[in-house]
């Protein structure tokens, strides 16, 4: 019996791979607090602890980024953003505050925009 479970252990080690995270994408939107409600394409990496933005044509590495099991966080030249991975729950901060204070919104899992890049540098 020990050599068997010995011989299945050695089989499941040989052929069992690191789990690998691939990055995800968020669809968010947010109200601006005069009537309009933008929208963008984040893309976070768990494995790399990286955020960027999508703008279109290519992705916009954010700073001083913090990704953990409940939120990230992540500095962009003209905001902070902070999205709740419990409820979806998205605040963006302006670091020129015209808005005056924080904005709400949310964020949700999204398929890959068209032509987005497969990761973040």
């Amino acid at each position: 019996m020990t050599a068997k479970f010995g011989l299945v252990l050695a089989m499941v080690a040989t052929i069992a791979t690191p789990a690998l995270a691939e990055p995800r994408w968020l669809a968010c939107k947010f109200n601006d607090g005069r009537g309009k409600t933008p929208t963008f394409m984040m893309m976070f990496d768990d494995r790399r602890n990286t955020a960027a933005l999508w703008d279109g044509a290519a992705l916009i590495d954010g700073t001083s980024t913090t990704i953990n099991f409940q939120s990230i966080r992540t500095r962009f030249p003209q905001f902070i953003v902070t999205y709740n991975r419990n409820d979806g729950a998205l605040g963006i901060t302006p670091v020129e505050n015209t808005y005056g204070g924080m904005l709400q919104g949310e964020c949700r899992r999204s398929a890959p925009p068209p032509n987005a890049p497969a990761s973040a540098r």
